[in-house]
């Protein structure tokens, strides 16, 4: 099966996907080329903000079931702390039940989280396989390079010239035309060069009728999308390639930031999925700046662009989100599930007031802040005092000693200062 060619998209599920927003990504292009602007990199950012905006709805519900799971967390966790240890087959049922139970109590379920995100990641997919195979779907471009590749009679002959060449890694890269555009549209100039110097009866066609289109088309901020942003930087000397993978990096952890805000920072142990993924929360970005390295720059490109509009995007929906009565939200999400458990012959479940968790997850919060900005104004406090307190050289066994014994000197000037409050008492 061959992945990369321009003859689109053909792996299962992915390919039908891919099609569609290929057609998306080819009506885009053919409006920026109305408008005198053809080009490859504004293509894909408009893409990219249309589809996410498609998005939008799938996002805000992934976050409201992300904003129940955290009020729901304490009492998740009260249920494995009741049956920690336990691996009965009884308690292991038990404690299964106990927790449907909660999930039912706020009107979702165990793998509602994970739905959006299983429904989001074929799509995904089938984006960077349209942006991977562009030339497959945007037919002005595809035409570009038809001009030599249909000139093509013998494609194994062809195949073994380039090769000799040193233009592809092997002769099978070229056995079909739509595999020759593919290999003529990730071409850097460089090549371009070292082709029309093998091949000089296809010179005056690249030189006359492609150099021009091809350099207005892929050419994106003085960049070269077909290529990678390590190649520009290292070999090209291109030295801004590299903001691709860093804004790219940045972006996504802005968003993530952003995603995570509204929930609970409490580091519990008996909660693994929290460090998971605060783990995922650092190692994203960090991915996005080493794949956007790797890749060529039309993906990087879309990577910028995608993780700057979930930014903005995030921005509106923790303002919508705020707005939300969560009571309301719980009674919606029942009355679906009741009217699904009536269909199967199930009994409803009764609706619950959850306002005493929102509640208490509200003074968890506040309760926590308080203490960062308390201890953070103590640390403060002792700082100012030993700095006003010693004249030793900074950083030398005297001022060590010396903080010491301020230290103790402090504690008895506090302790003695709390007597003196008790006995006026």
């Amino acid at each position: 099966m061959t992945l990369f060619t321009a003859t689109q998209s053909n792996w299962f599920l992915i390919g039908p996907i891919a099609w569609v927003l290929g057609q998306v990504m080819n009506w885009i292009y053919e409006f920026i080329h109305l408008i005198g602007l053809p080009n490859i990199g504004l293509a894909i950012i408009l893409f990219t903000i249309v589809v996410k905006a498609l998005l939008i709805p799938m996002s805000i519900k992934q976050q409201k079931t992300s904003r129940l799971q955290a009020i729901m967390q304490p009492e998740l966790q009260a249920v494995q702390a009741k049956y920690k240890g336990k691996t009965d087959q009884a308690s292991m049922l038990a404690q299964q039940q106990e927790t449907k139970a909660i999930y039912a109590k706020y009107g979702t379920s165990m793998t509602g989280g994970c739905l959006q995100l299983l429904i989001q990641m074929p799509i995904l997919f089938a984006l960077y396989q349209v942006i991977l195979k562009l030339p497959g779907y945007i037919g002005r471009l595809k035409d570009i390079y038809l001009l030599i590749a249909d000139k093509i009679t013998n494609l194994t002959a062809f195949g073994n010239r380039l090769f000799a060449a040193g233009l592809v890694q092997n002769t099978s890269q070229v056995g079909s035309t739509d595999q020759v555009v593919d290999v003529l549209y990730g071409f850097s100039p460089e090549k371009w060069q070292t082709f029309i110097n093998r091949f000089p009866e296809y010179a005056s066609t690249y030189t006359e009728k492609m150099q021009q289109p091809i350099q207005q088309t892929t050419f994106f901020l003085g960049i070269d999308l077909t290529r990678t942003p390590w190649d520009l930087v290292t070999q090209g000397g291109i030295w801004w390639a590299v903001l691709i993978p860093i804004l790219a990096g940045l972006f996504q952890w802005l968003s993530t930031r952003l995603a995570s805000a509204g929930q609970p920072k409490k580091k519990d142990d008996s909660n693994p999925l929290g460090g998971t993924m605060n783990i995922m929360n650092i190692m994203f970005p960090i991915l996005s700046v080493v794949f956007c390295f790797m890749f060529n720059g039309g993906i990087g490109i879309y990577w910028v662009a995608s993780s700057l509009v979930q930014l903005i995007i995030q921005i509106f929906v923790n303002m919508y989100l705020k707005k939300i009565d969560l009571n309301e939200m719980v009674k919606k999400n029942v009355e679906k599930m009741n009217q699904k458990r009536i269909r199967r012959g199930q009994k409803p479940i009764r609706m619950q007031d959850v306002s005493m968790s929102v509640q208490n997850l509200e003074e968890q919060k506040k309760a926590e802040e308080s203490a960062k900005r308390s201890l953070a104004a103590s640390n403060q406090e002792s700082t100012d005092y030993y700095a006003s307190h010693t004249t030793a050289r900074k950083g030398s066994l005297a001022e060590k000693a010396g903080m010491v014994q301020q230290y103790e000197e402090r504690q008895r000037e506090m302790k003695s200062g709390k007597k003196a409050q008790n006995e006026e008492k």
